[in-house]
């Protein structure tokens, strides 16, 4: 590993630490190796951009203090050292960032944005079993497992991140004959493991709309 290449990999440990907290933090689709390498880059800057902000903003208080970065620097000047303090402080700047991106991330702060004014029509999760248990009024469901002949009644601990294995943890369970609605037996907690095509799941805590009608009528 050559001097310059250790420099980098110092200078943009804030963006590493930033980039694996959103990594593991967030929900999203599997990413390439390039991608995380970017994505570092950018927090990366973003970091020492937002310490840079910081000590503007504190030096607009506070005579004397000195606002330099020796980032660049260390970078195209073979004779400067890096601040390990510099270095300390960009990371925790690193970590506010991470923990701003997975709020946003967690409450679809960018498409609700977006579609409040119609900019996209994107819900932000990566598919509707996703869109679905997270809606707030998703608590106690039934999940209907037609294969087997069961119903499970429970509310919602715990679910997979998409649906390609539909995984749900319930509590408080009642379990019914789904054909003849018999009630069968009662259990503290469940775990379902099914292929979606296999399940149904209904939430009636959503309630019909007073002003809707059955099609017949």
């Amino acid at each position: 590993m050559s001097e310059f290449t250790f420099k980098l990999l110092l200078l943009f440990f804030p963006g590493l630490i930033s980039a694996f907290l959103v990594d593991k933090l967030t929900v999203h689709r599997p990413r390439e190796k390039f991608f995380f390498l970017i994505q570092s880059f950018i927090l990366g800057l973003v970091s020492y951009f937002l310490y840079w902000i910081i000590l503007k903003v504190i030096s607009l208080r506070v005579d004397n203090i000195d606002t330099s970065m020796i980032f660049l620097k260390s970078l195209t000047v073979s004779n400067v050292t890096f601040s390990f303090w510099e270095i300390f402080y960009v990371t925790i700047c690193s970590i506010i960032i991470a923990l701003t991106i997975t709020v946003s991330a967690k409450h679809k702060a960018l498409n609700r944005f977006a579609r409040k004014y119609r900019l996209t029509n994107k819900f932000g999760e990566l598919d509707v079993w996703g869109y679905f248990m997270n809606l707030k009024e998703v608590e106690w469901v039934t999940v209907r497992d037609h294969p087997n002949d069961l119903i499970f009644d429970g509310w919602i601990q715990a679910f997979s991140d998409d649906s390609k294995h539909a995984e749900i943890l319930l509590r408080d369970v009642s379990v019914y004959k789904n054909s003849t609605g018999k009630r069968l037996y009662q259990v503290g907690s469940i775990y379902l493991s099914r292929n979606r095509q296999d399940i149904s799941i209904e939430c009636r805590t959503i309630e019909v709309d007073t002003v809707r009608k059955w099609k017949e009528q």
